[in-house]
């Protein structure tokens, strides 16, 4: 299996889209296939925003609704589906001319999902946002602006915006600096310069739920620069699908900080037995009732506070 978190990139440069996606394609379609293809313009980067998707005919059109909407352009925006069989590819084909690149087949899983979208990504900087979350309409425009006011910067990201159906749940920011303790940055929410993928690598393979975990922490050891806006960029239905996987994540977020963090105490057994602990003494007060516990130790005692809107 190859590991996408090593990967090489030939003399410096992305490859080819091509080489990296056309080659195992079996559908395609937007701007891009037309010979359409955009640019940066003066003072204002291209922005590649990538979605994942898979079986999502209900949810994908909001999500692409988000993107396109953005008060911010350019902005490449490609869509990888992993082989849909819903009606997915025939809401994306409504989109053929507004969305720059997208193509259907089957992958081996998120990280390599996300390292196609990547890999056919052409912009300065890099969001993924995937299928059933959405953007707020200046998210894009106030990430350009974190990273011209700060050549330095590698990664930009914000605050989560939680739902519960039609009614704002709670509000979720990002903390960089707690990284080697855990998942405190929230994903959705990320934009990365695109010269850090060249640099340090992409997703991960070995990683089928905590990838985007340990892709940060990566960067974040190697030494790129974090900046953290106390805005909402995203928001996200609060369903409750990954919970189902809790211990595995869990489990993978352990290994990966073994692997990056070595020697340090938040990589030791005890940590991890910390954090189970704390997460199995979640599971029972819900079981008992006690939101009022749990949105107590959220907004107060948390790594990452939980904030309502």
């Amino acid at each position: 299996m190859k590991d996408y978190s090593k990967l090489p990139v030939k003399g410096g440069q992305w490859r080819s889209t091509e080489e990296s996606v056309g080659q195992r394609k079996k559908l395609a379609g937007g701007l891009r296939t037309a010979g359409q293809k955009k640019k940066s313009e003066p003072g204002k980067p291209l922005v590649s925003i990538v979605t994942i998707v898979l079986n999502d005919e209900t949810n994908i059109n909001k999500t692409i609704d988000s993107v396109l909407q953005q008060s911010y352009s350019p902005i490449e925006y490609i869509i990888i589906d992993g082989g849909s069989q819903d009606n997915t590819i025939g809401v994306i084909r409504q989109y053929d001319v507004d969305v720059d690149y997208w193509c259907s087949e089957p992958d081996k899983g998120i990280s390599d999902a996300f390292n196609k979208g990547i890999l056919a990504a052409t912009g300065d900087y890099i969001g993924i946002l995937n299928a059933g979350d959405w953007y707020e309409k200046d998210a894009t425009e106030k990430m350009v602006e974190a990273f011209q006011s700060d050549p330095s910067l590698g990664v930009v990201c914000g605050a989560l915006q939680f739902w519960h159906g039609t009614e704002r749940e709670f509000i979720c920011q990002s903390v960089p600096h707690l990284l080697e303790r855990d998942m405190t940055v929230t994903h959705p929410s990320c934009f990365v310069r695109s010269e850090v993928y060249h640099t340090y690598g992409l997703f991960g393979e070995q990683y089928k739920l905590a990838m985007d975990y340990e892709l940060l922490l990566r960067f974040k050891k190697q030494g790129v620069k974090f900046a953290a806006l106390n805005i909402v960029l995203t928001n996200m239905q609060h369903s409750g699908t990954s919970e189902i996987n809790w211990k595995k994540a869990l489990d993978e977020t352990h290994r990966a900080r073994k692997i990056l963090l070595k020697s340090s105490f938040f990589a030791s057994t005890s940590y991890y037995y910390f954090i189970l602990a704390k997460r199995f003494l979640r599971i029972f007060m819900e079981n008992f009732g006690l939101n009022s516990v749990i949105g107590f130790y959220r907004s107060r005692l948390a790594l990452v506070k939980k904030r309502r809107p």
